[in-house]
């Protein structure tokens, strides 16, 4: 009988886990497209994508003091197949380097720490290759700057490289985007002409020209680093958006399946399915390519999600949500400072009211030009904020990904309005709102809460309200007590409900609740009985749908805002 598999969830070494029965999704077919691309490649892709499972991948394929290992890591694999295998297999010399973990809190610093990221990878590369002595290499690291340190390094051991060298980096451009997003000046001056961080990559260049560094392949987040610096690295390609390398991170539906059966062996289709739904809801959505069709799951929370499964009952975790999902909210937040706030701020809004952004993905950030409000959606996009939707009459749309993005998002709104436009809601007032929903199926609490807020921004000469700015208040609040699972007009055979307020899989509340939201101008408050009677046709004909009957204790509201107050809230009745 075989050993269970165990979930790597914060594993990246594809070494360890390999040896160690974890679970492990094949993409080494990516290794034959990668070498059969250009030489100089960067990939880009969100935080928790599997960037560095992929780096190390390709670190024990390509570097020979793997050679006697390759059986025990790769037999079973695609690349292990000997018809599958390529002409780079175990025949370089690997340089890795790893540019995380570098402190950006104080400018000052940034160039020592660099060095030493830049030291360190050399010295595990003397380690395994043996090329030159211990005072030769204390010698080198006397440099202050990484471009003199690699340089020196390479022109020391040239006579005694009897093979290439693949230069591998793990998250190029950490750092740097920290600093862009807060310190643009200073980012500027790390990637200008004279900056070291560029001065390092026309070292790499250099080597590249010469024939010594072969390969070079590096993972990161966006493409502003690498456009900045192109004059000192412009061999590279980025292969972020082609369709053929979509998959080469996270998982397809068809894979979290067959992981849901492999990973909790003896489940039933009726459980195995329903895990399936709601994991796609919350983790699924991200098309990395406009010519791609195949969604992925962020694997790191897929993984942290099926390792909190209790696997005898299947419960899941009360948090559906890694904490380090947090540090996105305060990305939004640094990267709305770029450019003009008000812009940005409108880029957000229309994404949480419409549910997606029309604008092309901006591929070269230049200093030479204002930052625009494409340029910011763009950087949503890389940063996993955003992903494609689709083409539609010739116009690229980018959407909210998954449900965890979309909480992400609400989180954010709500801060704006606590800080920018000073409205101070309480999070234990929103938490006994919520409980007289669960419990009592009683929305005004809740509503009272929206009226306080729509009454203060009554006076903003900015705000144009609407039925969707009002239900958008609805969600952004209750979803502040992360009770509730809500739906913003889920697609329910073609019908839309305004909202669904429905059980979490860890909170399973009394009632649930769908809303149908009508917003009426002040001056149009005498159609108010007319706007109640259409609202309340269209919620019987919800009733009547296959899905919805299948929910259970679900309640029927109409709510109707009239300018800045909650001016009817009707329940619905079954006939």
């Amino acid at each position: 009988m075989k050993t269970p598999k165990s979930i790597p969830y914060g594993l990246a070494d594809f070494r360890s886990l390999i040896l160690n029965n974890f679970y492990y999704v094949d993409r080494t077919s990516f290794i034959r497209k990668i070498e059969e691309s250009h030489n100089y490649l960067f990939f880009l892709r969100p935080r928790r994508f599997g960037k560095s499972l992929t780096i190390s991948m390709l670190e024990y394929y390509y570097g020979i003091q793997y050679k006697d290992e390759f059986d025990s890591m790769f037999s079973g694999l695609f690349i292990g197949n000997p018809e599958n295998t390529t002409k780079g297999k175990n025949n370089y010399f690997v340089l890795r380097f790893d540019f995380t973990g570098i402190n950006t809190s104080n400018i000052d610093d940034v160039l020592s720490e660099f060095n030493k990221k830049v030291q360190n990878a050399l010295k595990t590369f003397n380690d395994n290759y043996k090329l030159i002595d211990e005072e030769k290499y204390s010698r080198i690291m006397q440099n202050i700057y990484p471009s003199a340190t690699l340089s020196e390094y390479i022109t020391e051991v040239l006579t005694k490289l009897d093979h290439k060298i693949m230069v591998l980096i793990d998250e190029y451009d950490h750092f740097t985007n920290e600093i862009f997003s807060f310190q643009n000046t200073s980012f500027v001056e790390l990637v200008s002409q004279n900056g070291f961080v560029r001065k390092f990559y026309e070292s790499i260049k250099f080597f590249a020209g010469t024939g010594v560094i072969e390969r070079f392949f590096a993972t990161g987040v966006t493409p502003v680093t690498l456009d900045s610096m192109t004059s000192g690295f412009n061999i590279g390609t980025n292969i972020s958006l082609e369709a053929e390398f979509n998959e080469m991170a996270g998982f397809t539906n068809e894979e979290v399946e067959k992981m849901i059966y492999d990973l909790l062996p003896g489940i039933q289709k009726i459980e195995a399915d329903k895990i399936l739904t709601d994991a796609s809801s919350w983790y699924n959505g991200s098309l990395f390519s406009k010519r791609a069709d195949t969604r992925l799951y962020n694997p790191a929370l897929l993984l942290r999600f099926l390792s909190k499964i209790e696997p005898v009952t299947l419960q899941y975790p009360d948090d559906m949500v890694d904490n380090n999902i947090l540090t996105d909210f305060s990305k939004i937040t640094n990267l709305t400072e770029l450019g003009k706030l008000e812009d940005n701020l409108s880029v957000i809004d229309t994404i949480i009211k419409e549910g997606s952004y029309p604008s092309e993905l901006t591929t070269i950030f230049t200093f030479e030009r204002d930052f625009t409000e494409q340029d910011f959606a763009s950087l949503l996009y890389y940063n996993g904020l955003l992903t494609i939707k689709g083409v539609k009459d010739f116009d690229l749309y980018l959407q909210i990904p998954n449900y965890v993005i979309k909480e992400v998002y609400w989180e954010f709104f709500a801060s704006v309005l606590q800080k920018e436009i000073e409205i101070d809601i309480k999070v234990n007032e929103i938490r006994q709102a919520i409980k007289a929903l669960a419990n009592l199926n009683d929305p005004l609490p809740l509503m009272k809460i929206v009226e306080t807020v729509l009454i203060t921004l009554s006076n903003r000469d900015f705000i144009n309200f609407d039925e969707k700015y009002v239900k958008m208040l609805i969600f952004v609040y209750a979803s502040l007590a992360k009770r509730y699972k809500i739906k913003s007009e889920p697609e329910v055979n073609l019908n839309y409900p305004d909202l669904m307020l429905l059980n979490s899989q860890s909170f399973f509340p009394e009632h649930q609740q769908l809303f149908e939201v009508k917003y009426i101008k002040r001056e149009a408050a005498d159609s108010l009985e007319k706007v109640k009677s259409s609202a309340i046709s269209q919620v019987r004909r919800y009733m009547e749908l296959p899905e919805i009957k299948e929910i259970k204790n679900l309640k029927f509201w109409v709510i109707i805002f009239t300018g800045n107050k909650c001016s009817d809230c009707t329940e619905v009745i079954r006939l």
